[in-house]
């Protein structure tokens, strides 16, 4: 046997046995059970779930209860956050449920430490860092001055001042907490979606470092951060497109992202499906990708200005 048959017989082993592995890491992700459990502990365990007045957010919260926590719902609306609360209390007698008003997109450095200071008298175990903003398909020089303002500050600054005025809370608590960020599949190559993809790109960027951190602080065992990368799913973000395999309800969303709790990664695909979708458009060419996404996107920009 010669020895180049040798070499290349032992580099094509070496090449299934590593593609074997991926694939069953990517398996066992969305196969693996959660961990949400590990954070309801004592006797009133709280969440609180920003952007929770509707879509991902208000599923979120559904679920949490569920889950028997006690939820803060976090929203800029009050009837429709009392609205929300209103059922959530008929379908979950046994759960405490409280409401917080602040605008993200203006909200100040006082009113966000005033905002945590509130939760003194409670035993707080969760952030859901939901709230967006700015889901406008448009190309860049059609955004306002203002729109550009509202997406970076919903989707990028809020989270970060609100996460900072939540660490020391966390990092001294004797028990584990966890940060969940969401964000979106937007943030790589989504043409008239800049701002927006931008600013939930930051969002999963500060997760990454963050998680980073914590283990450099000696905090990872008791802080989790996961970043949950989200694409399209109807009855959120003003889509009510019709639910298909790769569009789910944003009740199926909610349940795909508190399965992925205790993961042990910095970010990862929720929904197995949305997986699939982007890995398939991965092993595509750059140009076909591209070519894909942008009909998609110029579709729903044409569906935005039939609106106006």
């Amino acid at each position: 046997m010669s020895s180049i048959f040798i070499v290349f017989t032992g580099a094509g082993i070496a090449t299934v046995v590593f593609l074997f592995l991926r694939f069953s890491r990517f398996v066992y992700l969305y196969l693996r059970p959660s961990s949400l459990y590990q954070y309801h502990y004592g006797e009133e365990p709280w969440v609180l779930v920003t952007g929770a007045s509707d879509g991902i957010g208000k599923c979120l919260a559904t679920e949490l209860a569920r889950h028997s926590f006690n939820v803060i719902l976090h929203g800029r609306n009050p009837s429709k956050l009392e609205n929300v609360v209103s059922t959530l209390r008929h379908q979950f007698p046994q759960c405490q449920f409280r409401t917080v008003l602040l605008d993200a997109s203006s909200a100040t450095h006082r009113q966000i430490s005033d905002l945590v200071s509130s939760f003194d008298d409670i035993h707080l175990t969760i952030l859901v860092n939901n709230v967006a903003g700015g889901q406008i398909v448009q190309p860049l020089t059609n955004t306002s001055p203002d729109q550009v303002d509202f997406s970076l500050n919903c989707n990028a600054r809020f989270p970060a001042q609100l996460t900072r005025s939540m660490l020391p809370r966390f990092a001294g608590s004797k028990d584990r907490s966890l940060i969940l960020n969401i964000g979106s599949a937007a943030n790589t190559f989504a043409p008239y979606a800049s701002v927006y993809g931008g600013s939930k790109a930051c969002n999963q960027a500060m997760s990454s470092c963050l998680k980073v951190e914590m283990v450099a602080e000696n905090l990872a065992p008791k802080i989790e951060i996961l970043c949950i990368s989200v694409a399209a799913v109807t009855e959120a973000a003003q889509n009510n497109a019709p639910v298909s395999l790769f569009t789910p309800a944003a009740s199926t969303m909610a349940k795909a992202i508190l399965a992925r709790v205790g993961c042990g990664r910095a970010v990862v695909v929720g929904y197995f499906w949305h997986a699939v979708q982007l890995a398939v458009l991965g092993l595509m060419p750059m140009s076909v990708t591209t070519g894909i996404v942008t009909a998609i996107m110029r579709e729903r920009w044409e569906d935005e200005k039939r609106k106006k």
